[in-house]
């Protein structure tokens, strides 16, 4: 008896779990479509859209994953390729969400989107947040936490120095040219789309400036980063430091951190990371057809 009311109990458990998640879905709130192709640009349709459902409120960030788009007249706008976009917060623009496809066909009346949201839930997961204390008492070696280390995830505070090594390590040469210009062959790239990406890492390259006072600087590979949604600098109250400005540069599979909080932190600060994790995460499909204007 005790086996089976504990299985029952299972299973109805299961069955209300089931029941919440096939409550979430997308609805549309506005289309833009451009139509358009000049020179070397070309139009996209862009959507934005709302969530809709129960649980929305434990969500701290969420994600449209779009796996097959395509207009009345079959042209395919999306097929599921690429890198997953960034989870976007759930406090920014009301919680709606704003996301595109290629441009649908002239004639083209109608689109058909077929993908899953997923929602990134941290209570979820009690290995989600990670807190490393004093982390920018020691810069230039890599953060020192067993829980970093159960995550497989290395970070390094750098310093002024560091940082200036690392941008300077970074800088194209003819070297790291030729090997972008033998990969892009190698992938079978056309030679003027290899050019324009070169020069584009070069205009980047110019963006680079010296970090500033109180600026807090992290370096991890691109897959590591990947995986975080957000990194904190936790004050003496151990509560979140106002932080203006934050930015992520990669190049390659390199990548470099930078957040600017409105005061210096202080010098014991401590870093707290939210991790992107399988448990903390949860996955809707949906299916939306959009009339075009």
């Amino acid at each position: 008896m005790m086996r089976a009311g504990l299985f029952l109990g299972i299973f109805l458990s299961m069955a209300a779990s089931v029941a919440a998640q096939s409550n979430v879905g997308v609805e549309l709130d506005d289309v833009t479509d451009n139509r358009v192709s000049a020179g070397g640009f070309v139009g996209q349709l862009e959507l934005r859209v709302k969530l809709t459902g129960s649980g929305l409120d434990k969500a701290t960030a969420a994600r449209i994953i779009v796996k097959d788009a395509r207009d009345d007249r079959g042209t395919v706008l999306a097929d599921g390729s690429g890198d997953k976009p960034d989870f976007f917060g759930r406090e920014y623009n009301g919680g709606l969400m704003t996301f595109s496809v290629r441009q649908p066909a002239r004639a083209a009346s109608s689109v058909r989107l077929k993908g899953t949201v997923e929602l990134y839930v941290p209570s979820r997961d009690p290995s989600a947040t990670i807190k490393v204390s004093k982390a920018l008492s020691k810069l230039d070696a890599p953060l020192s936490s067993t829980a970093l280390k159960a995550a497989k995830i290395s970070l390094t505070p750098l310093s002024k120095e560091g940082y200036a090594a690392t941008m300077k390590s970074r800088k194209l040469d003819e070297k790291k040219i030729e090997e972008i210009r033998a990969e892009g062959k190698k992938r079978g790239v056309p030679e003027d789309e290899v050019n324009k990406m070169i020069e584009l890492a070069k205009a980047f390259e110019g963006l680079d400036t010296e970090p500033t006072e109180g600026m807090v600087v992290l370096s991890g590979k691109k897959s590591d980063f990947d995986r975080i949604y957000r990194v904190e600098i936790l004050g003496d109250d151990g509560k979140p430091v106002d932080v203006g400005a934050r930015s992520t540069s990669t190049r390659g599979e390199d990548s470099i951190m930078t957040m600017q909080p409105n005061q210096p932190p202080p010098a014991n600060a401590a870093l707290q990371l939210q991790v992107i994790t399988a448990k903390s995460q949860l996955s809707f499909p949906f299916d939306l057809k959009v009339t075009l204007p």
